[in-house]
C-alpha cells in the first residue's frame, strides 16, 4: 500500500516503494514525515509515539514586542497630532479677524518665494479699559513695525514713527470719497482703519504686506501679566539733558515711574514704559526704542524654559495673546509661526531692529518727522524685490522734501546740515548687537 501523502502511480497500479536512505539528512529532516507525526524505526510514522512540539523561537517573541511598541508609538503620534490640531483650531477661534479688502491692482509686487512681510500694529484703542489710559475717540496706531522675514533666514524689524509725515491714499468713508492727503502716519489708521494703514505703508515702502497683526492696549497688559512680568533696562540720562528738563524716570502723561538699570514690570507698568514720549530726548524715536526693547524681552520670556516648562503659564500666555490679537482674514496662527521662531533670536546676529530714517520738522503747524524719499529707498533697498528696488532708484531726487536724514544707528556725521542736540545722540535701540538699555 502507499501512504496517503505519497502520490499514486498512473493507471491505478501500485508501485513498490523505493528504498529510503535513513542516514540521509534530507530524509531525516523532511517535514513530510516529521511535521505532523513522530518517526519510528524504518522512517515511517509511528502512531504510538507522541507528536513533538517545535520549540518557540525567541526571535518570534522579540518581533512581537517590537511590533507592539511600534504600534503604540504610532498611536501616540496620531493622538498628539490630533490634539495639536485641535489646540490650534481652538486658539484660532479666539483670534479676531478683519477684512482688509485690498484690491490687487496698484499693490507692490509680491516678495520672492520664502520671504514674507508682516505688519505689526499696536493700537492705542481705549475700548474696554474703563478709562484707565484716558479717553480718546476711535483708535490710532501707536506702534507700527514691519517684520521682514527674508528667505535667507535673517529678520529685520522696521519701526515707523507715528509722527512720520506721509502720503495717505484716497479712501471712502460714510459714503464719501476722500482724496489723497499728507498727514501723520497714525492718522491713516484713525481715518480708514487697518486697510488704509496697510495701503499707506505699502505706498511708502514699496513692500507688499503679506499678513496684518494688531494688539491693543489691553492686550499688551494682559500678555505681560500672563508672563509674570518682564524686566527692562533704563539708561541714565546725561546731566546736560536732565538740566534741560528731560526726565526718563517719571512721566505724568503715561504714568511711568522707574529707576536707572533693571526694572521689573507688571502689565500696567510695562504699558506706561512703552507709552512715554514726553521727557525723552528724541520723543517718538526714543519711545520706539523702548518698544523695541519691550518686544524683545517679551518674546524671550515667551520662549524661556521657565515658561515652556510651566503648563499653567503656557495656557495663560496663549489665552492672553490670542484674545488680544486681530489679524487679517487670510492669516492664521500657523502663518505666524515663522515670526515667533525668528523672534527668539532677536538680539542675535541674524535679526535686528531698524527705524525709518527721519528728522524733526514742522508741517501744517504740527511737529512731524520727515523722510527723504531717495534716502528711504536706499534704506529699504535690501528688503525690496529686485524689480521694485530698481524702479525706486529711478525716482527724481527733486521730488523729495528738503530734509536731513540719518539711518538709525549710524554716526551723527551722516546728518546733513545742522541737527538738534537730541538728534545727535547715538541710537540706543535694540539691534543685532546693540545695547539692550534705552532711555
Amino acid at each position: 500500500m502507499t501512504w496517503p501523502d505519497e502520490p499514486r502511480p498512473r493507471g491505478g497500479q501500485e508501485r513498490t516503494p523505493r528504498p529510503r536512505d535513513e542516514s540521509s539528512p534530507r530524509y531525516q529532516g523532511s517535514p513530510r514525515y516529521q511535521g505532523s507525526r513522530a518517526v519510528g524505526p524504518g522512517g515511517y510514522p509511528d502512531e504510538d509515539q507522541p507528536v513533538p512540539v517545535p520549540p518557540r523561537r525567541r526571535a518570534d517573541g522579540t518581533r512581537r514586542l517590537v511590533t507592539a511598541v511600534a504600534a503604540l508609538c504610532s498611536l501616540g503620534v496620531l493622538l498628539l497630532a490630533a490634539c495639536g490640531w485641535g489646540v490650534v483650531r481652538h486658539y484660532n477661534g479666539r483670534v479676531h479677524h478683519v477684512d482688509l479688502s485690498l484690491a490687487a491692482a496698484g499693490r507692490p509686487a509680491a516678495a520672492a518665494r520664502g520671504t514674507e512681510n508682516i505688519l505689526l500694529v499696536g493700537s492705542d484703542s481705549r475700548a474696554g479699559t474703563g478709562g484707565q489710559f484716558g479717553e480718546v475717540d476711535g483708535q490710532r496706531s501707536d506702534t507700527t513695525i514691519l517684520a521682514h522675514l527674508d528667505r535667507d533666514g535673517s529678520t529685520t524689524m522696521v519701526s515707523f514713527p507715528r509722527d512720520l509725515w506721509v502720503t495717505i491714499p484716497s479712501y471712502s468713508s460714510g459714503g464719501a470719497t476722500h482724496p489723497e492727503q499728507r498727514s501723520k502716519l497714525n492718522a491713516a489708521f484713525a481715518l480708514g482703519g487697518p486697510a488704509l494703514l496697510v495701503r499707506t505703508i505699502e505706498g511708502l515702502t514699496g513692500l507688499r504686506v503679506d499678513h496684518y497683526v494688531q494688539v491693543d492696549f489691553g492686550g499688551f497688559q494682559a500678555i505681560t501679566d500672563a508672563l509674570g512680568g518682564v524686566t527692562v533696562c533704563v539708561k541714565e540720562l546725561p546731566a546736560s539733558l536732565r538740566a534741560r528738563g528731560f526726565d526718563n524716570l517719571h512721566d505724568k502723561m503715561s504714568g511711568w515711574s522707574g529707576q536707572v538699570g533693571a526694572n521689573r514690570l507688571d502689565g500696567a507698568q510695562a504699558l506706561a514704559f512703552v507709552r512715554q514720549r514726553y521727557g525723552l530726548p528724541e520723543g517718538d524715536l526714543d519711545r520706539i526704542r523702548r518698544q523695541q526693547q519691550f518686544l524683545s524681552v517679551v518674546f524671550h520670556a515667551m520662549t524661556a524654559p521657565s515658561t515652556l516648562a510651566n503648563p499653567v503659564r503656557v495656557r495663560d500666555v496663549l489665552d492672553a495673546t490670542t484674545s488680544a490679537l486681530t489679524v487679517d482674514q487670510g492669516t492664521s496662527l500657523t502663518d505666524l509661526e515663522p515670526l515667533a521662531l525668528r523672534m527668539r533670536t532677536l538680539t542675535g546676529g541674524g535679526s535686528g531692529f531698524e527705524t525709518v530714517p527721519a528728522t524733526p520738522a514742522t508741517r501744517a503747524g504740527q511737529s512731524v518727522l520727515l523722510v527723504d524719499p531717495a534716502k528711504l529707498a536706499a534704506f529699504l533697498a535690501p528688503l525690496r524685490p529686485a524689480a521694485t528696488a530698481a524702479a525706486a532708484d529711478t525716482r527724481a531726487p527733486a521730488a523729495a522734501e528738503s530734509t536731513s536724514v540719518a539711518r538709525a544707528g549710524q554716526p551723527a556725521s551722516l546728518l546733513a546740515g545742522g541737527a538738534t542736540a537730541a538728534a545727535t545722540q547715538p541710537a540706543t535701540g535694540q539691534s543685532s548687537g546693540g545695547s539692550s538699555c534705552t532711555y
